[in-house]
């Protein structure tokens, strides 16, 4: 797939060098800021102009510039070094918000075996101050895990570059440090609507990867946010069967997919036959290896179940076995079993949701019994006639809640059946919008009215539903801190719609939480 040639290199460059992720609770504070402190103000800040060499071997060392520290460990380096740390008169990035100088560390490029330990005296917001740190390669800006104590902002660093402390949260409620880790779950519907939908979704894989990691949302060249570190990619569908009642598209109906991360592609030029469960991009990593597999991995197909569980897929995937809550069968989420290792405690947790209708995450599997009488009506209104059948939302919102542990950390993204007019409205408004009711069409009774449709291959409109469930669902996690951007499916072009995301998504990352 040569295609993605170009976003590979630029990937390569971006991320080549990124400082590694560090393990929770190596050099984060153990609970997040949350309340408003005084601004912290260093005894000594630092001058432009002044610097400092030193020679440091392999028995280790330290240096010193006013309140500015680095400690180097025996071992992390092999011979003996000139290190040159000086401080730049230049103004802080597009983006940031400078609670210190810019400090230059020389050699550029300088590796250690072993992490050094900065610490930087600053002047501003220590719930939110950060040391960010340029990739040795790209020199894009990353967040790196920072601890502070009084006025110095710690970390742990493994190579040299340009550094400063400050926040990357620009207006708003600054209520988290930045994060370097994302964790981006695609929810695919893949019923048989699907296929110009999932076409379009990948044709924005490489642009979104190529925007977290470079911190370049709109590709003009300039860092808008903290580059992402460590990113990873996994994928679920809406298939999660029918509770063992034998339905028309579901060919599994027991579970169908039942929110196990995808690694099967479809047959097409260049994917391959399997893939790992969970896709992830670090320094050193193939960049064009890790676009092609997300983007054969989201083209999942039209052969999945029309009745789609978009809320209880995510749900089932994330869950830990731990938990008290039980999925179809009594069965247990797969947070911890088959699809361990994704959640992170200090990432951002972005749910994209791509989907035409609204949820059916059923609760009583009667409802597709097509011979029995418990839940009269035609099969296809059943979600809609009978809500008492499917799950309450707050199941999923407070599962996720409970899986990721903090709101601030996570988004969800719904891209559904909102009418285009809506984007960027709140999604009160949305629920409150004639269109997205759900009423039985007076054409074709056997189907709900349409809430927004766009002209499709052949003359045939592509139209989607009211996500009625999925909005409310979007709306109990807002309400507990989290963000949603709810989106619409109904255009040719996901340009504008993955644009958004990106945004919502971006600022999460930078540590805005409104």
């Amino acid at each position: 797939m040569n295609a993605w040639t170009t976003v590979a290199t630029l990937l390569a460059v971006a991320l080549a060098g990124c400082p590694r992720a560090y393990l929770p609770g190596e050099l984060d504070d153990p609970d997040p800021p949350t309340e408003p402190t005084e601004p912290t103000t260093p005894v000594r800040p630092l001058i432009p102009g002044e610097e400092i060499v030193v020679s440091i071997g392999a028995e280790g060392g330290r240096v010193e510039l006013g309140e500015l520290t680095l400690e180097v460990p025996a071992g992390a380096l092999g011979e003996p070094t000139e290190i040159r740390v000086g401080v730049l008169d230049v103004p802080t990035p597009t983006g940031f918000r400078g609670y210190s100088p810019i400090v230059r560390f020389e050699p550029a490029g300088l590796r250690f075996a072993t992490p050094a330990t900065i610490s930087m005296p600053f002047a501003g917001d220590a719930r939110v101050a950060t040391v960010f740190w340029t990739n040795d390669a790209g020199g894009e800006y990353v967040a790196l895990p920072t601890r502070v104590e009084g006025g110095l902002a710690r970390s742990s660093v493994e190579h040299f570059s340009q550094a400063f402390v400050g926040s990357a949260c620009q207006g708003g409620d600054c209520c988290r440090r930045a994060t370097s880790q994302l964790d981006l779950l695609f929810v695919v519907d893949n019923s048989n609507s699907m296929a110009e939908e999932q076409a379009a979704l990948a044709e924005q894989i490489p642009r979104v990867v190529r925007a977290f990691v470079t911190g370049d949302l709109n590709a003009d060249g300039v860092q808008d946010v903290p580059a992402v570190a460590s990113l990873q990619v996994a994928i679920v569908t809406t298939d999660m069967g029918t509770g063992g009642f034998v339905v028309p598209t579901c060919h599994d109906s027991n579970f169908g997919d039942d929110g196990l991360f995808q690694t099967t592609a479809p047959a097409a030029d260049g994917c391959a036959l399997t893939y790992d469960p969970i896709q992830t991009f670090e320094g050193g990593d193939d960049p064009e290896a890790f676009v092609d597999a997300v983007s054969c991995l989201a083209r999942r197909g039209t052969n999945g179940c029309g009745f789609e569980q978009q809320l209880e897929s995510p749900l089932k995937a994330l869950t830990p076995s731990t938990s008290a809550t039980r999925f179809h069968a009594n069965t247990f989420g797969h947070g911890d079993g088959a699809n361990a290792g994704f959640l992170r405690p200090d990432a951002v947790l972005a749910v994209v949701m791509l989907t035409d209708e609204d949820d059916c995450s059923v609760m009583d599997p009667n409802l597709f019994d097509t011979t029995g009488t418990v839940f009269p009506g035609d099969l296809n209104l059943r979600c809609f006639l009978h809500p008492e059948a499917v799950h309450p939302t707050e199941r999923f919102v407070q599962g996720i809640l409970d899986a990721k542990g903090d709101p601030a950390r996570i988004v969800f993204a719904p891209i559904a059946g909102i009418p285009v007019d809506l984007e960027g409205e709140s999604v009160a408004t949305m629920l409150a919008d004639p269109r997205l009711v759900e009423r039985v069409s007076a054409e074709q009774p056997t189907r709900l009215e349409f809430s927004c449709d766009r002209p499709g291959h052949g003359g045939v409109r592509q139209a989607a539903f009211p996500p009625r469930r999925i909005l409310e669902a979007a709306a109990g996690l807002q309400a507990a801190g989290a963000a949603a951007i709810p989106t619409s499916i109904c255009q040719d072009d996901l340009t504008g719609t993955v644009g958004r995301v990106l945004e919502r998504v971006a600022a999460r990352v930078a540590g805005t939480c409104d």
